[in-house]
């Protein structure tokens, strides 16, 4: 389901997003070629962050509150852009 909406909301073949439990955060989804982070939120925005480390991507899956996480390790410390 969710990579349906992504494809019909962007546009865009996506990478393959995996669901997490978080009241903002629906699927995150990571290209270790290219070291490129997406994160899809529940208000159907979508964010790409570049030359984020592979170890920050499972680090994010295993952590509890996942929008602590964000707010503290990737949103505005990596290159980003919103996608949609």
């Amino acid at each position: 389901m969710i990579i349906a909406t992504l494809l019909i909301h962007y546009g865009k073949l996506p990478m393959r997003h995996q669901p997490v439990k978080s009241s903002r955060i629906a699927s995150v989804a990571y290209n270790p070629r290219t070291s490129t982070l997406e994160v899809y939120f529940l208000d159907k925005s979508l964010w790409e962050y570049r030359q984020v480390p592979e170890r920050v991507f499972h680090d994010f899956l295993r952590v509890v509150s996942k929008g602590r996480f964000y707010d503290g390790v990737i949103k505005g410390k990596y290159p980003e852009r919103q996608l949609g």
